[in-house]
């Protein structure tokens, strides 16, 4: 089920993607379960179950205004091109630039970690949940923040904010059940949100203070944003965005851990923002078997592939002896060559189903490359 849920939707961001003239396309109808189950979870070393929803009322088919799926996003601009987001207003209308459309009824209120990131008090909370089994040593995905916020309330008391909370075995922070957030800016221990991670200037009247208490290192950090003032990606509402990041925690093998990703407005219920979750990011990671600790992407082509696939050895690697490996989404290796590389490998993809897979390169049993492969 899950192999055909996912062709559906590739199938379906495609046509949508001729239709629509290369425009960023948004659906609220796709149940929340499969969301999660479907879209944005690899099955590599992670089981999940107890998807949960807390915002307005999930209706009677699971969907729900707050969050959908979208498709086709760097045509228009966007640092995520397919996923599901999640948003403190209607979720197809920030992605078509309706903010007349935003209004949401019966919010959910004051998420207490919420509040305890932002500083204020929360409005139009999204919160969504779920348990998940490691089967490796960390766990991983890519993610984007966004909001309306940025173009006129920048280092304002409008600190809209988020978090991406896990507890479980072994952790210990100052959260709900003991949770910690690692929704937070590259190599320190600060929440990403709209004071934190901004164009480096305050907008409409804020003052720097505001931005200087929440992040020290706020001017420099605005190389992790994208600014959208005026609309330049036009398909969206939101006025600026952070460039994908990826949240990362090392976790305990064989154990389970809660997921808790909310997102809610701060202050006031105006001027929404989103957390957009890339697809086919959630994902369980070794770091015992990584060469200096962690894999970087491997330039696959093409890819889709047919029936083969070229990977691109970086520089440092040609003239050793390799380890290429194909691996399903449980984590079975289905294709493996050894080689001492002069150039781009060959590997053989006839063989395979259709469907997405993992393609590793290593040297001396340590893994270098990783990158996802989809099997045409």
């Amino acid at each position: 089920m899950k192999n055909l849920y996912k062709a559906t939707i590739i199938i379906f961001s495609g046509l949508l993607s001729i239709a629509s003239s290369a425009q960023i396309n948004a659906d609220t109808s796709i149940p929340i379960d499969s969301l999660v189950q479907e879209i944005f979870n690899t099955g590599t070393f992670v089981e999940v179950t107890n998807v949960m929803f807390n915002g307005v009322a999930v209706d009677d088919t699971m969907t729900n205004v707050q969050i959908g799926y979208f498709a086709n996003g760097f045509s228009d601009g966007l640092p995520v091109d397919s996923g599901f987001a999640m948003t403190t207003g209607n979720m197809e209308s920030l992605f078509t630039n309706d903010p007349g459309g935003n209004i949401i009824q019966d919010p959910l209120q004051d998420d207490p970690d919420i509040v305890a990131i932002s500083g204020f008090n929360a409005n139009d909370c999204a919160v969504l949940e779920f348990d998940v089994l490691n089967l490796a040593e960390a766990l991983a995905f890519n993610y984007t923040f966004a909001s309306v916020e940025y173009e006129n309330f920048t280092c304002s008391s409008f600190n809209d904010a988020f978090g991406l909370f896990i507890s479980g075995p072994g952790i210990d922070g100052p959260y709900v059940n003991d949770a910690i957030n690692i929704a937070l800016i590259p190599d320190s221990d600060v929440p990403v949100g709209v004071n934190t991670i901004n164009g480096g200037v305050p907008t409409g009247g804020g003052q720097a203070a505001n931005c200087e208490a929440a992040n020290p290192n706020w001017v420099n950090d605005s190389q992790y944003f994208i600014e959208n003032y005026g609309n330049s990606i036009s398909s969206v509402t939101f006025t600026g965005f952070t460039v994908n990041l990826e949240a990362f925690v090392e976790v305990q093998q064989d154990e389970t851990y809660h997921i808790k990703f909310a997102i809610c407005d701060a202050s006031d219920g105006a001027l929404d923002s989103g957390i957009i979750l890339e697809a086919n990011s959630f994902e369980g990671k070794f770091l015992s078997i990584f060469d200096n600790a962690r894999p970087q992407p491997l330039k696959l082509y093409p890819n889709p592939a047919t029936e083969q696939v070229y990977i691109e050895i970086p520089e440092t690697y040609i003239g050793q002896s390799l380890s290429l490996r194909i691996l399903d989404m449980q984590g079975r290796v289905v294709s493996m060559r050894n080689v001492n590389a002069s150039g781009p490998v060959e590997l053989e993809t006839g063989q395979l189903e259709k469907g997405l897979y993992l393609v590793e390169t290593a040297s001396d049993g340590k893994v270098f490359g990783i990158s996802k492969l989809l099997k045409d």
